[in-house]
């Protein structure tokens, strides 16, 4: 009986230190390019968008390089700005993946909107995510040696720097940051034959989502903002833009309940009296649905949606990028 019993406490002993040394465990999530969107046809939808918007850019970080981008944003970085899981700069070559949204439309469709997770709305003056493996493994960026960027404007606008992440309800917002900077520079460029004079110029010192925005500030009340739409078309199926006519911003409306009722969440608002368009995306049946519906925001503003057009991948992906 003693034996059988010192079995089982030398069993319990055992299980209770493996469980211990499991907790203690980190690990480490690196930041996902996919927002969660409802389960459906539409998730896939959003995410072709994000592998259609990336660039990937194999390079040898052995010595100080520059490199630009399609959309023309130009990237530098030093031999020790890569480094990895030991914090070990690394050599030979790497692949850099580049997802760029400099407009709303590009915003819109990689479903990144241009709010803060405290419901202000901002104006975007470009969005990046950057990320570095090696063979498949994880690299991190040295923060003593961070990558520098200069986004190309042709506005002198003063921004803030903005990163992005998901909520506890999978939502996807941005928090200004405490330490980055973004500087206007206003020395000009080598790209005045296509018109850009100034450059947003900042530092990437981790991998994630980066925004360089500032508050839109008008000084007009604001207001919370639903749109009803038809049966069958809720948050499970469903996405729901504010497509701002005059600035660059863009807003996603939620249906966590999935009752077909879509709004900003409790703490977000937007000015009255702004041009907008609601931008309205689903699926049913492996059927893609649409509508764009174009009006000024009201107090309490209710935007009751009749019906939604049939239309196919193809032609829903014209129908935006004409937007």
């Amino acid at each position: 009986m003693k034996n059988s019993l010192s079995v089982v406490v030398l069993v319990f002993v055992v299980l209770f230190t493996f469980n211990s040394c499991d907790k203690e465990t980190e690990v480490i999530v690196i930041p996902s390019t996919i927002n969660p969107t409802p389960v459906s046809e539409l998730t896939k939808f959003f995410e072709d968008n994000l592998e259609d918007a990336t660039q990937t850019i194999n390079i040898n970080p052995s010595s100080t390089q520059t490199f630009t981008s399609n959309k023309g944003i130009v990237y530098s970085f030093e031999s020790t700005t890569f480094t990895n899981s030991a914090g070990v700069a690394v050599s030979g070559n790497i692949t850099i993946e580049l997802i760029e949204a400099l407009t709303k439309k590009e915003m819109m469709l990689i479903n990144k909107p241009t709010f803060t997770h405290s419901g202000e709305l901002l104006v975007s003056g470009g969005v990046v995510y950057l990320n570095a493996t090696q063979n498949g493994q994880q690299l991190s960026i040295n923060d003593n040696n961070p990558i520098t960027v200069n986004i190309p404007t042709d506005n002198y606008i003063p921004m803030d720097f903005f990163d992005g992440s998901f909520d506890s309800q999978g939502g996807f917002g941005w928090d200004e940051s405490e330490d980055d900077t973004v500087i206007t520079n206003t020395a000009g460029n080598d790209t005045t034959e296509q018109g850009f004079w100034f450059s947003f110029d900042f530092e990437i010192d981790s991998i994630g989502w980066i925004n360089c925005d500032y508050f839109y500030n008008s000084g007009d009340p604001l207001t919370q903002v639903e749109v009803i739409l038809p049966d069958t078309f809720n948050g499970d199926n469903s996405a729901v833009f504010i497509y701002y006519d005059d600035i660059n911003s863009v807003a996603s409306l939620n249906d966590y309940d999935a009752d077909g009722t879509f709004d900003l969440g409790a703490n977000y608002s937007t000015p009255i009296g702004m041009d907008v368009s609601f931008v309205v995306i689903s699926e049913s049946n492996e059927s893609y649905f649409y509508t764009i519906v174009s009006t000024t925001i009201v107090q309490d503003h209710v935007q009751i949606i009749a019906s939604l057009t049939e239309v196919t991948e193809a032609e829903l992906e014209l129908i935006l990028n004409a937007l």
